[in-house]
């Protein structure tokens, strides 16, 4: 279901997947910048949320999985509705070149709808950013559904920007409203994503185009860390690097330490100095050497005697694309099996494997028990002996002591007795790990 029919023509639409992601693009197009064309959709499994939606484009999701009654904080039914609604999906993502995924981890829709969104906005080619956010740790249920989204959407889209709540948590007091604590991190995302959008559709002092995001970000499959920042006064360039380099959503620094490519896009008004631009830089470049950086740097007449500042560092990512076949040995390897397992870690004598060995025996730690030293004729003796007169309380309907005679090997007494590795296997297993039958 779409209210309306109008073509999609811009190069960079953002689609909100649930409530939550429907929140943070409303607050982006409060304060977009003028004169940027886009389009913003929200798609979402309950009919009730896309009547009072604000964004202009719609799409319902799953009405024959879930009947109109949302995903009820189950992913699983997240997913499925999306996965019914494919072609709605395509059809908003053709012909962009950015597609926007935005959404609010942890419920049903967005944690299990969102990967697909952005599975589909990929397979209709265009460059895929997931921006979400995260729960709160005590929502443990939804921090375990939030954590397995991040591992979807970091296999099925270009590059994943996640704010944590926790975190926008230890950056209040514990008088802050819940609603303070959404706005600001919904403001942080809202930021950022103004700042690429500036950065890519407004003319620019140092300009960045797709052909440098897409180069930065297609097929990393990777989460990476970012900030927006701000900085005033005489010494702003400066005073806009210290607080990049101690962001604690860049981990104090160290997530740009980490970095092989970090993007960075610096804004201003008319007073904006290319000197600004290359101190900026220049303090960032000496927090993390190793990293490539890519500048962009944009005027804005609105941010006149203000630097705004967005930087993302992209992590190195390896993730596989959900639901794909694990990968399988090379073509002349066939498959290991249970038995060449078992020959290999010595399970068996001279290359025979004993049947019936459980398969879950073979993972993890070896459970086996080297064998005891070869006993002498004397030292046997003994030890039966031991058994016969080993003291012990007996209840009245426990088993009695088994006192085993060592069979004597007939004809074969003066053949070589059966022997591996060092063990005499003539001797009865109980005897040669010393074991007592009770």
């Amino acid at each position: 279901m779409s209210t309306t029919e109008a073509p999609l023509t811009a190069p960079i639409r953002f689609l909100a997947v649930g409530h939550a992601g429907a929140q943070i693009l409303a607050v982006l197009r409060q304060s977009a910048p003028a004169g940027i064309a886009c389009e913003c959709a929200h798609a979402d499994t309950n009919p009730e949320a896309l009547k009072v939606s604000p964004l202009p484009h719609r799409l319902i999701l799953g009405q024959n999985v879930n009947h109109g009654l949302g995903a009820g904080g189950d992913p699983d039914l997240g997913r499925q509705s999306a996965e019914e609604d494919l072609p709605a999906i395509r059809r908003f993502a053709a012909g962009a070149r950015i597609v926007f995924v935005v959404a609010g981890l942890g419920g049903g829709t967005g944690s299990g709808a969102a990967p697909v969104v952005a599975r589909a906005a990929r397979e209709s080619g265009a460059l895929v950013l997931v921006i979400a956010t995260t729960p709160f740790e005590f929502e443990r249920r939804r921090v375990t559904y939030a954590a397995e989204a991040i591992e979807r959407l970091k296999a099925a889209a270009d590059a994943v920007l996640a704010v944590s709540n926790q975190r926008v948590r230890r950056m209040h007091d514990d008088r802050t409203h819940p609603h303070e604590l959404y706005r600001f991190a919904n403001d942080l995302l809202a930021q950022t994503l103004r700042g690429l959008w500036r950065l890519l559709e407004s003319p620019g002092l140092i300009p960045l185009d797709f052909g440098h995001v897409e180069r930065l970000l297609r097929g990393r499959h990777a989460e990476s860390a970012f900030a927006a920042v701000e900085a005033t006064g005489g010494n702003r360039a400066h005073a806009a690097a210290e607080q990049l380099l101690t962001h604690p959503f860049l981990d104090t620094g160290a997530a740009l330490g980490a970095a092989g490519e970090v993007l960075v896009s610096v804004a201003g008004g008319d007073d904006l100095q290319i000197g600004e631009v290359e101190r900026l830089i220049e303090s960032l470049q000496n927090g993390c050497p190793q990293a490539e950086f890519i500048v962009g740097a944009t005027v804005d007449p609105a941010l006149t005697g203000r630097l705004h500042v967005t930087a993302i560092a992209v992590r190195p990512g390896t993730a596989a694309i959900p639901d794909a076949p694990k990968p399988v040995a090379e073509a002349d390897e066939p498959p290991e099996s249970p038995e060449s397992r078992l020959k290999d870690s010595g399970s068996g004598f001279d290359g025979e494997v004993f049947p019936g060995a459980p398969e879950t025996a073979l993972a993890g730690t070896s459970r086996l028990v080297p064998p005891a030293p070869e006993l002498t004729a004397e030292q046997r003796q003994r030890v039966f002996r031991g058994q016969k007169n080993k003291p012990g309380r007996r209840r009245p309907d426990s088993q009695m002591l088994m006192n085993f005679d060592i069979a004597p090997r007939g004809r074969f007494d003066n053949t070589e007795r059966n022997r591996h590795k060092g063990v005499d296997l003539d001797v009865p297993t109980y005897l040669r790990l010393g074991i007592v039958l009770n």
